[in-house]
């Protein structure tokens, strides 16, 4: 795979990621919802350093086991894994919960940043991007380092968008039937990248 390649599929990968609202970007609606906008200042923050250190963790884990196929072929079931994980929750998601659990009070930095160690799809697509595209983009710490400022770029942007979003329409995702339907279509285009990687299979 070639460097441009990598770049358009890690591109496509994390617009799939951001669509799909997972626990960042219903956190920053919902907070931004009830708040405001300048309330998701420090959270924002907190999720820049805790994306970026798991991808500094991830990324160096994979860049040493760098030949070590067995182990590279465990690190991408894992993503898989969580993957699945977050396919099942998006179906599960009960829409009238979300703004109820933001209410008990406002988030700040060390909530943005411990929330990225607990979050099963930043780990899923961080394994996944940095297992399939450290090498095409440079290898070793050049291909970590455009991966992250990648990610951070479109990241940041994105949470952006969904604060900006969660102020003007903050009843949308929580609402009974029209958040149902949006988690389901979540669900179903998670689902169709799930297979895509089944069938692509650990790139090692």
């Amino acid at each position: 795979m070639d460097a441009t390649t990598a770049l358009f599929e890690l591109l496509f990968l994390l617009a799939l990621g951001l669509i799909t609202p997972g626990p960042n970007a219903l956190t920053c609606f919902a907070h931004s919802g009830i708040f405001g906008k300048k309330s998701n200042v420090s959270l924002i923050f907190g999720m820049v350093i805790g994306i970026v250190s798991i991808e500094l963790i991830i990324g160096l884990l994979v860049n040493s086991l760098d030949g070590n196929e067995t182990a590279l072929i465990y690190l991408h079931w894992i993503g898989m894994a969580f993957l699945c994980a977050m396919v099942v929750a998006m179906f599960k998601i009960d829409p009238s919960r979300i703004k109820a659990e933001t209410e008990e009070g406002r988030l700040g930095l060390k909530t943005g940043i411990i929330m990225q160690y607990v979050n099963g799809k930043e780990w899923a697509f961080v394994i996944i991007m940095m297992s399939q595209y450290i090498e095409p983009l440079g290898g070793g710490l050049a291909g970590i380092g455009v991966i992250i400022l990648v990610t951070l770029i479109t990241c940041v942007s994105a949470m952006i968008a969904w604060t900006f979003f969660g102020d003007r329409l903050s009843g949308l995702f929580s609402n009974e039937i029209y958040g149902r339907r949006i988690f389901q279509t979540c669900g179903i285009l998670l689902s169709l990248l799930l297979i895509s990687f089944l069938i692509r299979g650990p790139n090692v």
